[in-house]
This record gives C-alpha cells, sequence and structure tokens, in this order.
C-alpha cells in the first residue's frame, strides 16, 4: 500500500503513440528508447523521485513489451516502488485507468504522464497548486517560443495545436479545444464562462507535455463514460467543458464514505470542492525560457531531445555516465568524441573519426575516417570506414557498410545499408533478399 500522503504515478508506457516514431520502435518500446544513452523511462522517474511526493509509480506496458521494461526498471536504484502493469494491446490512457481502478490500484488523487516526456519542472510546485485549488485536474502547459513577427503562422501550422483558455492569473483551465476539431480556427465561447471570467485568455502557443494531477473521483467519470478511451482527447476536455455546463449528471461524491487512505491523500480543499458539486480544472503554465519540458513522440523531437541532453544546459538532467574504461582505438590514436556527445561502454573508434552532438550506444563500432553529426547510434551498431552521417537514427544492429553517406535517415534494427549508399530523407527498414540478408528498403516518411 502507498504510504498516507504520498502519490501514485501512472506512466503510459505501453506504447500507443510509437508510430510517429517508426521505424525506431519497430522492436522496441517507446519508453525504453534511448536518449543520451539512457531509457526514456528514467526521466519520468527521475522527475517524480526529485518531487519527492510520489511512493509508488505504476509503469503500464503490454504482453509484447513486459520483457524489456523489465530490463530498464531493474536498472532503477532510487526510493520509488515501481510496478509493471500489463493492459490489453491498443489500450488508451483511459482504458488503462479503468484497469488499474478495477485492479484496486488507485487509491487517491494520481499523475498520469506520457512515456514520452522529459520534464525538470518541479513536480512538487505541481501538487501544491492542485491540492491549493481543490482541482479536479490540474494540467502542465508549456509556452513554445515566440515566432517571428515577420513569420506568420498559417492554418496548416496549426496541426497538432491546442486552443487553451486561461484565466488572468495564469492557473485556472477555462477552455481545450484542439485546432483539428475547430472550423476554420474559430473558436466558441459559452456567455456563462465570459460572465465569470471575463478577462479569458486563448492561446496557440501552449503545448501539452501530457502531465496531469486528476482527483481520485474523476475515476467514477471513466465508469460513467464507458466510450471514453483517451484520457487527453476525450477525458481532459469533458472535465473543462463541464466546469459551465450542468453537473447534475456528474458522479461527484456527496457524503458517501471514503476509504481512509483515500480521504488523507486527498486536500481538504479538494475535499470541500468536491461536496460543493465543483468541477475545477487549473493548469500550471512554464514561460518558454522555463523549465526544460517536450515530449519525445516525433523523430525530429527524439532527435532535439538526444542533442538538449548530450549538450547539457537545456535541462537538468545528466546524460548516462561515460564508462570508466577507456575508448577503444586498437592502434589508433587521432579519433575525436566531443563533449557535446555521449558514449556507451565498449565503444571501438578507428582513426580520423569524429563525432560531434552525437550518442553513441554500448557496443558500437566505428571504422577509420567516419563522420557523424547529430547522430543516434543505439546498442551494436555498426559503422564502416569513410560513412559520413548527419541528423540520422541507426537502431539495434544496424550496419552501414564503406562509403556510404547518408542525411536525415532512420535505419531499422538490424538493417545493413550497402556500400556507397547515398540516401537522404528516407526511413529504411528490414528486408530479406534472395541470399535471406537483411537489406535497407525505403520507406516514406
Amino acid at each position: 500500500a502507498t504510504a498516507v500522503g504520498m502519490l501514485t504515478a501512472v506512466v503510459l508506457a505501453n506504447g500507443n503513440d510509437g508510430d510517429n516514431l517508426y521505424p525506431l520502435t519497430e522492436d522496441m518500446p517507446l519508453a525504453a528508447l534511448p536518449v543520451g544513452n539512457r531509457p526514456l523511462l528514467s526521466y519520468q522517474l527521475e522527475m517524480l523521485q526529485r518531487a519527492g511526493s510520489f511512493g509508488e509509480v505504476l509503469v503500464v506496458t503490454n504482453d509484447r513489451h513486459l520483457s524489456r521494461l523489465e530490463a530498464v526498471v531493474s536498472e532503477y536504484r532510487g526510493p520509488l516502488r515501481i510496478e509493471l502493469v500489463v493492459v490489453e494491446e491498443g489500450a488508451g490512457s483511459a482504458d488503462a485507468l479503468r484497469t488499474l481502478r478495477g485492479r484496486g490500484r488507485l487509491a487517491g488523487d494520481f499523475a498520469l504522464i506520457s512515456g514520452d516526456t522529459i520534464s525538470d519542472v518541479p513536480f512538487q510546485k505541481i501538487a501544491a497548486m492542485h491540492q491549493l485549488h481543490g482541482a479536479s485536474v490540474t494540467v502542465l502547459l508549456k509556452q513554445q517560443p515566440p515566432r517571428p513577427a515577420a513569420d506568420k503562422k498559417k492554418a496548416r501550422d496549426l496541426d497538432g495545436t491546442d486552443f487553451v483558455g486561461i484565466d488572468e492569473s495564469r492557473q485556472r483551465l477555462l477552455y481545450l479545444e484542439s485546432a483539428a476539431d475547430c472550423d476554420g480556427g474559430v473558436i466558441t465561447v459559452s456567455e456563462s464562462m465570459l460572465r465569470a471570467h471575463p478577462h479569458l485568455e486563448v492561446h496557440s502557443d501552449l503545448a501539452d507535455p501530457h502531465v496531469y494531477l486528476f482527483a481520485h473521483w474523476v475515476l467514477e467519470v471513466l465508469d460513467h463514460k464507458p466510450h471514453f478511451s483517451s484520457a487527453k482527447f476525450e477525458l481532459l476536455p469533458y472535465l473543462v467543458r463541464k466546469q459551465f455546463l450542468d453537473q447534475a449528471n456528474l458522479p461527484l461524491p456527496q457524503a458517501e464514505a471514503q476509504p481512509q487512505q483515500a480521504t488523507a491523500m486527498s486536500s481538504a480543499a479538494a475535499t470541500a470542492a468536491r461536496l460543493a458539486g465543483a468541477v475545477r480544472c487549473c493548469c500550471y503554465v512554464v514561460p518558454h525560457d522555463g523549465h526544460y519540458c517536450m515530449r519525445a513522440c516525433s523523430i525530429a523531437a527524439y532527435m532535439q531531445a538526444n542533442l538538449d541532453i548530450c549538450k547539457g544546459g537545456a535541462a537538468t538532467f545528466d546524460k548516462a555516465a561515460e564508462p570508466t574504461e577507456p575508448l577503444r582505438e586498437g592502434n589508433f590514436a587521432a579519433s575525436n568524441i566531443d563533449q557535446q556527445s555521449a558514449r556507451g561502454g565498449s565503444v571501438e573508434l578507428g582513426p580520423r573519426s569524429q563525432v560531434k552532438k552525437s550518442a553513441v550506444g554500448p557496443h558500437c563500432r566505428l571504422g577509420a575516417g567516419v563522420r557523424l553529426t547529430n547522430c543516434v547510434l543505439m546498442e551494436g551498431v555498426v559503422v564502416h570506414d569513410k560513412v559520413h552521417m548527419s541528423n540520422c537514427i541507426l537502431c539495434r544492429g544496424a550496419e552501414v557498410h564503406e562509403g556510404a553517406t547518408l542525411k536525415d535517415v532512420q535505419v531499422g534494427s538490424n538493417v545493413s545499408v550497402e556500400a556507397g549508399a547515398n540516401v537522404k530523407s528516407e526511413a529504411l527498414t528490414a528486408e530479406v533478399d534472395a541470399e535471406g540478408s537483411v537489406v535497407g528498403s525505403a520507406e516514406e516518411d
């Protein structure tokens, strides 16, 4: 059982968003992908550990990814109690919460975090705001850097954007709508909301890194809304809208006896808000030049996360510790890995090779005259002589033969790129030729 006063965190590592990272996630769960030679999951665990408010972390996965995540969790040495919870393949975040509740695993307020989030935002401040306001849900939002004045946002740039309405204190979340659901970018705001909050601010530059803190009673909404599959796209907008609509049909507990532990873990303000039948949605807004906060949910974002962690300074996270063993260079001495790169153990590097702003995983072998810039090499990658690569990601066991040039390319696990190949802006996935060898096959981005 979770200690009184401690929160439970749910980390979604079941990889439903992994398609955006194909072919990286072809045989590896998203939460196990290396960033700065550390698995993505380790960043969520570090954020929760720093907060000091969490005792238990439930990592949601599926049977296909269980063994890989067991290996990741086994490397954790901190104070958090971590348990892997298996849900059905394809289960959404709301489905996962129903499963956890049915198994009696969520007794009080809880955090819900995406398995691709990297953030050094002090979670204890989010928890304090949640309790202070008696919030039904508190959402972390990160302001995006301002655009140059001459760079006007076009309608097509709104893909993946949310219209977010907040109050003048920037602590209440009043409106939330995906731009894709708004006709021509036009939003409709209720009169009741404007009467209550006449100074509503609507933003399109607030990104949602999928970090939420929910009141325990919200789980009952999922029982009453069995068709809700996503916390982000269904549950959260529903709660935001309900602040200014009839709440008679909401499952707000009035005077029901609650488990002692659940009561202890919920703030007095939250209890009062529930008993008053009030839905209150709050937000913790991080300015664009504030704490580091992003989701490695696309190829570009995953690459950027590696660059940020490797070079340091963008976040208060460290890349994986450099191995104590010396770099294996054989008889060669004219090799170079710069300080903005990460190197795993048992890496072998040939003469006159240069590695800049890149993450080189354990057991990689690089030949002579290799040039890497802004690249990620996962475990066991082999790069032969005179290969030049920039902005590339090579998955486990990939091999690039002599003289190849790759730019903006993703190479799948165990894929072999032919000697002298010149490849740009493609994803190379496994394909077996007539001789039984795995060779690169171009996929459209």
